[in-house]
């Protein structure tokens, strides 16, 4: 019975210890597209849904700030990523303690989308449903490599951690978390007929998605907690970020009250609101809704610009 027993153990300590050792092979290469996300303590952040992960590049913004405002600025968005406790407690884990004596900011971009979730869920629900994302599931929000990430998020086989079969495609995850997507790559070529093909695919999904979904006075009340702290970190942003005439429509129409709504609440915590939803200037997305490379570097110039006039009208 003992050397049965003796056995058991050593087996079970082989299989534990192939885990890990499987966890960290993997961490020495590519994870996933939001891995570098969590990887990293961060002075600045830049705070929302799919549109901010693939449309705003920290490191031109960056560029186009003064030096005091220099990074590390971490592109903490993704399509998971809504406004509650679960994302709060997230980034007050990203966030490195300067003791308020060097200059941040924070860009917290906002769209209709931003403040929903399913029909009929109550606090509860809303809360159990954020925590099954990444920033739900992980532990750590600043290690590199990050073990407690690969464990809990990871949504793929480890044995990827022994094969050398990644390629990017059109997609290139950046180590301060942009989410770049080109047009063009060595496998294939998004052209004009497939982006109004995805355009055509994605107005679909959200005609389907409206009559189940609604916004949540959780969320707008977690926003409000958000933004309460990260003015006490630094300077505060809201965004709305551009996306295609059409896409921008069909939001407007289904929820009229969301440019009044974000007015009162630029009114309510004294910051600027930038909409660039509006105006006679476009920038290219792929699908309609999320901007492509170099329309979200220019965006990210014009964004940088902007909020440096701001910055210098401050008293």
């Amino acid at each position: 019975m003992k050397v049965f027993i003796l056995k058991i153990t050593l087996f079970c300590a082989l299989l534990v210890l192939s885990y890990l050792a499987m966890v960290h092979k993997l961490s020495e290469g590519y994870v996933d597209m939001y891995y570098p996300k969590f990887t990293q303590s961060a002075k600045s952040l830049i705070i929302g849904l799919s549109r901010a992960d693939e449309g705003i590049d920290p490191y031109t913004l960056e560029n186009g700030l003064p030096e005091e405002y220099n990074g590390p600025v971490v592109n903490f968005a993704s399509n998971q990523n809504y406004f509650g406790s679960v994302y709060l407690d997230a980034i007050k884990e990203k966030l490195v303690d300067t003791g308020n004596s060097e200059k941040r900011f924070f860009i917290v971009t906002v769209s209709p989308g931003s403040f929903t979730a399913p029909k009929g869920f109550g606090t509860k629900g809303i809360e159990a449903m954020d925590r099954k994302t990444a920033i739900g599931r992980a532990n750590d929000f600043t290690s590199m490599p990050n073990y407690s990430y690969i464990m809990n998020c990871y949504g793929n086989g480890l044995y990827n951690a022994f094969i050398d079969s990644y390629s990017g495609g059109n997609l290139t995850t950046h180590t301060n978390g942009w989410n770049e997507v080109s047009l063009e790559s060595p496998t294939f070529n998004i052209t004009q007929e497939v982006i109004k093909d995805w355009k055509r695919k994605n107005l679909a999904y959200f005609e389907r998605r409206l009559p189940k979904e609604e916004v949540k006075p959780y969320r707008l009340e977690w926003f409000g907690k958000t933004l309460e702290h990260l003015k006490s970190k630094g300077d505060v942003f809201l965004v709305r970020m551009p996306a295609d005439k059409e896409v921008i429509e069909f939001e407007n129409k289904n929820l009229p009250t969301f440019k009044t709504l974000m007015d009162s609440i630029t009114h309510a915590y004294q910051i600027p609101y930038l909409d660039y939803s509006i105006g006679n200037k476009s920038f290219g997305t792929y699908d309609g809704s999320h901007l492509y490379s170099e329309s979200a570097k220019e965006f990210s110039t014009i964004l940088a610009r902007d909020m440096l006039r701001h910055l210098k009208n401050q008293p």
